[in-house]
């Protein structure tokens, strides 16, 4: 006879390696030459306790006039590994590493540690009226290391920050090739509450053929205390083909 009370799951799922690539270009020629390109990746894994996250960006631009040299106007990367750990069904910690480069933002690198805990709200929760649901948030704390060509404000040994995060996904009944998505994460430092970074997204991939999407997104950036005259906010808007794992 089967001890029923020892059983996980009827119907389990594979622990398996998931992830996307998704890449995005636009061109103008003739009066106006420009370029932009962007390429987003995420690799990702889920254990019965254990999530892994490695997210990917890179995005360049660049523009002018015709018989003249362009001017760069985007020259950004971004790496971020995250782990978490499921104490219960729905509570964890997690640690994050994360590293940035933009040039046009006279910003050599920043890096980024963090721990912290979560509350999985809900993880791929099925409801039979509207669909498939995602929702967690996250409070931490961060040591953050900038290296900036010109910022009077920065901190050349860093500063400490805490850290507030949510991430939302959703897949609708009525369109299940569809995912809509928000993400959202600021870093307030902890003796200077007025100096902090934020990011935030917003956007969704519908499905074409086979593993391929179409992605469409928008990204926006805040840094309270930018490099010397440069602005405060960044926001990009991306559209392109991904390929899903």
């Amino acid at each position: 006879k089967l001890d029923t009370a020892n059983v996980k799951a009827t119907d389990p799922v594979a622990e398996t390696w998931h992830g996307n690539v998704n890449i995005a270009f636009n061109a103008a020629r003739g009066n106006t030459y420009a370029n932009s390109a962007a390429v987003v990746a995420n690799v990702n894994r889920r254990w019965e306790k254990d999530r892994l996250n490695v997210d990917f960006g890179y995005y360049y631009g660049e523009d002018g006039k015709a018989g003249e040299p362009s001017d760069k106007t985007e020259d950004r990367w971004e790496v971020e590994a995250k782990h978490d750990h499921f104490w219960f069904p729905a509570v964890y910690n997690y640690e994050d590493l994360k590293w940035e480069r933009d040039m046009i933002q006279n910003l050599n690198a920043r890096y980024r540690v963090g721990l912290g805990g979560g509350y999985q709200w809900l993880e791929n929760r099925a409801f039979e009226s509207t669909g498939k649901w995602n929702f967690n948030q996250e409070l931490g704390v961060n040591w953050i290391k900038e290296e900036y060509e010109n910022n009077d404000d920065a901190k050349d040994n860093g500063f400490c920050a805490l850290r507030y995060g949510h991430h939302f996904g959703y897949i609708p009944k009525w369109a299940e090739g569809i995912e809509v998505f928000h993400n959202f994460e600021i870093l307030p430092e902890v003796d200077e509450w007025e100096k902090f970074l934020a990011k935030a997204d917003i956007g969704f991939t519908a499905k074409l053929i086979y593993d391929f999407d179409l992605i469409a997104k928008i990204e926006w950036e805040y840094n309270s205390k930018p490099a010397n005259d440069r602005k405060k906010d960044d926001t990009r808007y991306i559209v392109g083909l991904g390929y899903k794992w």
